[in-house]
């Protein structure tokens, strides 16, 4: 019987170290069934949606712990799929950068009760205007026929000359 959990890895970002983690995954019969990864400053997060026979997982586990001493895993269990059938809103929020952003925007989020997928913030100066903008690049999962309209207008009603546009 195959076992599905949720790993996350988190560590020092180092050459090759997804696909290490990967033929060890393999040299137990386990598959990634999909995966993130993001790298900020040299440490790298990943998680992955791993699949294994029931009978060698904590093998697979004991090997991981083993080989990558510098890294830290939290093992999960993945969800049962009998969820909503839920679709992906992918948008871009823009506006003049300000104190508070974040926090405006984890707000909405919380608020709303939305589910997200991934968040990219970044903080950037626009040459020749000499103004700092923000940008938060989401992907938030809705349920089917959500209006993505209603979505936006949520970000939208922040100050500051906000601007949504959609993926």
């Amino acid at each position: 019987m195959k076992n599905v959990y949720i790993t996350t890895v988190l560590g020092p970002d180092r050459p090759d170290i997804l696909k290490s983690l990967a033929i060890v995954t393999r040299g137990w019969g386990g598959e990634w069934l999909n995966s993130k990864v993001m790298k900020i400053d040299g440490q790298f997060t990943a998680m992955m949606k791993v699949t294994i026979e029931q009978e060698v997982e904590g093998k697979l586990k004991a090997e991981l712990q083993e080989k990558f001493k510098d890294l830290t895993f939290i093992y999960t269990e993945a969800a049962s799929g009998k969820e909503k059938p839920l679709e992906t809103i992918n948008l871009v929020v823009e506006c003049k950068d300000r104190s508070g952003l974040t926090k405006d925007i984890n707000s909405i989020i919380s608020a709303n009760d939305l589910q997200v997928d991934r968040m990219d913030l970044d903080r950037y100066e626009v040459s020749g205007i000499g103004v700092a903008v923000f940008c938060a690049k989401l992907a938030i999962s809705v349920a089917e026929g959500t209006d993505k309209e209603a979505i936006a207008a949520y970000f939208e009603e922040m100050p500051d000359d906000v601007r949504v546009n959609f993926v």
